[in-house]
């Protein structure tokens, strides 16, 4: 069954992108893929498969729905993959429309999040080393227009809906209406759980890695996110994983320097795209 439109939740990651996908995903007139993360852009393995491989990620009812959904956070890694997401997203701009919706939250709350995300699914040297010194890499992901920039360059500005994880937290049904007429479905359905917001595991639920769980007959399950639905990898988790009781912060000198580094992506942000960035420097 051939799909003529997509949205993509691009990222950020750490930015509630898994609270935006399930919230999108109740409308009828979308189409959930199987896997919230199908990585299908930004993975060598999955993109050699093809495109019809891909489509074949939803169930498809074209009576009644209008567009497919996926949210993977690897589209705006671009110094994480050897793979420009968006250049072969772009590649198949004559199969199918594509729409992206990218949420950007404080660069420093988002590091501190995924850091702490690294803590809990590794082990005590990522601590160190968060400690130590943030990670380049780490850093580079809130360098939101860098990413940004590369699907700007490729697909209309009416295309790319930019958001503001604050009002993911602060006004859910006005930014989930927006969304709604950026998707052009229906913006009077009634969403539940809009208060629900999943933005963080620094809440005592942060778990242990795939590999460190102790899971029996782990052997014979794969974790590949082309094997295991998003949501039940989650149930895994909370049956098998540990809970953390502590969270990493950044101490204000490290904030500081962490801002000053991003200085001149944040203001492209606000001079390039017209995003509200003053919270940001503010909180700092």
């Amino acid at each position: 069954m051939k799909i003529d439109n997509f949205a993509l939740i691009i990222g950020g990651m750490k930015c509630g992108t898994t609270s935006l996908f399930n919230l999108i995903a109740q409308h009828p007139q979308v189409s959930p893929c199987f896997y919230k993360e199908p990585a299908f852009f930004s993975s060598n393995k999955r993109f050699s498969k093809g495109i019809d491989y891909y489509q074949s990620l939803w169930k498809w009812n074209p009576s009644s729905h209008k567009i497919a959904l996926e949210a993977s956070t690897a589209y705006t890694r671009i110094h994480r993959t050897d793979f420009n997401s968006a250049e072969n997203i772009a590649k198949f701009k004559d199969r199918a429309n594509f729409k992206f919706i990218y949420i950007l939250r404080n660069p420093i709350d988002r590091i501190e999040s995924e850091c702490n995300h690294l803590i809990a699914r590794r082990n005590k040297q990522i601590e160190k080393l968060v400690a130590d010194g943030i990670d380049s890499s780490i850093i580079n992901t809130s360098r939101y227009s860098w990413q940004i920039k590369e699907y700007y360059s490729r697909f209309p500005a009416e295309n790319i809906l930019l958001l503001n994880f604050e009002d993911l937290k602060t006004c859910p049904p006005i930014l989930i209406r927006n969304i709604c007429d950026f998707l052009e479905i229906d913006s009077n359905y009634t969403f539940k759980g809009l208060g629900n917001i999943h933005h963080d595991r620094n809440d005592k639920r942060l778990t242990k890695s795939w590999h460190e769980l102790n899971i029996p007959m782990k052997k014979y399950i794969s974790y590949s996110s082309s094997k295991i639905p998003y949501e039940y990898k989650r149930i895994i988790h909370n049956i098998f994983g540990s809970k953390r009781e502590s969270s990493f912060k950044l101490s204000s000198e490290q904030r500081k320097n962490i801002m000053s580094m991003l200085e001149d992506d944040i203001s492209k942000l606000e001079q390039n795209y017209r995003f509200s960035v003053s919270n940001w420097r503010i909180s700092t």
